[in-house]
């Protein structure tokens, strides 16, 4: 069971996941940035778009799946209901994103997001989960 709640830092945001498996602890942390700029609830899946990122480690990819989520609905304009990670390794992977063309009349934007960060950056395997800590920022 994959979880994502936000946290209070400074000026910024954190995000704190948790998940049994890596996958949906990818998946947690990119629907808790997409929550945090438009909530999920208001988003019908209508299209589903495909994400590939890779990198030199578990936290590097984090930063840079994210990155891409964070490009998807910032300078894409998609509004996010689900991510499904289809494909990880350790040093890359492959995720379905649906969702739907961001429509102001229907969609609430809460913030924009300047970066994702290496600030506190987490991704580790603790007492049988998979813990994940990021921070954005705003």
């Amino acid at each position: 069971m994959k979880h994502c709640e936000p946290f209070d830092h400074t000026a910024d945001v954190g995000l704190q996941a948790h998940a049994d498996e890596l996958g949906e602890l990818f998946e947690a942390l990119a629907e808790g940035l997409a929550d945090y700029i438009c909530p999920r609830a208001q988003v019908q899946p209508a299209e589903t778009r495909r994400i590939k990122a890779d990198s030199d480690g578990l936290e590097d990819l984090a930063v840079e799946f994210l990155w891409k989520v964070m490009d998807l609905i910032q300078a894409d304009r998609f509004a996010v209901a689900a991510v499904r990670v289809t494909q990880i390794g350790p040093t890359a992977l492959t995720a379905e994103i649906t969702g739907e063309r961001l429509d102001l009349a229907r969609h609430d934007i809460h913030t924009e997001v300047k970066a994702v960060t290496y600030h506190m950056l987490k991704v580790a395997r603790e007492g049988g989960q998979w813990t994940g800590r990021v921070i954005l920022d705003l």
